[in-house]
């Protein structure tokens, strides 16, 4: 795995941060944490290096190394960077209509990015709303758009609030493990999903 992907969305609590903790902790990703709000990089303090928003270049990479872009709520200069260097642009939303304007706006910064999409809802009130959303996000790129559904789950925040991964809970014979296992397998069709549509 040296894939390299950016999650973002100019709207905050999308849960941009729980798929970037699950995704460094479960498939061994590094994280640079581009959010002067985030948490992460003092979660995982040996995976995730925080970059100061008064940056206005990414560090050298390594090809090699799989890592992940987790920017936080608004434009920022490296965002198209990032987005160039990147496999996939992973956008988490939800479809409310606060959300969906926030989504819009993300879409419209990066209209000139030819990295692959995806878009993850969050929350699933009703089928309805987000393909409404899906159909706006598609009108505003001129494409169709890959759409992951990841919805709320305890047991994916448990596992951050344990700072491991669900993956990891959903191991073993006992009960627990048994309670942590759905959770695990939306994670694995997620991950395999980035791998999917990854360049």
């Amino acid at each position: 795995n040296s894939m390299k992907i950016t999650l973002c969305n100019f709207k905050g609590g999308v849960g941009k941060s729980l798929i970037a903790h699950q995704l460094i902790t479960g498939f061994n990703f590094n994280g640079l944490e581009l959010d002067p709000y985030g948490s992460l990089s003092q979660r995982l303090p040996d995976r995730v290096k925080k970059i100061s928003i008064k940056e206005q270049q990414l560090p050298e990479l390594l090809p090699e190394e799989p890592l992940l872009f987790d920017f936080g709520g608004f434009d920022d200069i490296k965002l198209q960077q990032a987005c160039s260097m990147s496999n996939l642009v992973a956008i988490p939303f939800i479809p409310t209509l606060e959300s969906v304007q926030g989504t819009l706006r993300t879409l419209q910064a990066l209209k000139d990015v030819a990295t692959p999409f995806l878009l993850v809802s969050k929350k699933k009130k009703k089928t309805q709303d987000i393909q409404d959303a899906l159909v706006a996000f598609q009108e505003q790129r001129e494409q169709k758009l890959e759409h992951f559904v990841l919805p709320l789950s305890v047991a994916l925040q448990t596992a951050v609030n344990e700072n491991t991964s669900v993956l990891t809970l959903a191991r073993g014979n006992s009960l627990k493990a048994y309670a942590y296992q759905k959770a695990a397998t939306l994670m694995q069709n997620l991950f395999d999903k980035i791998v999917e549509l990854s360049i």
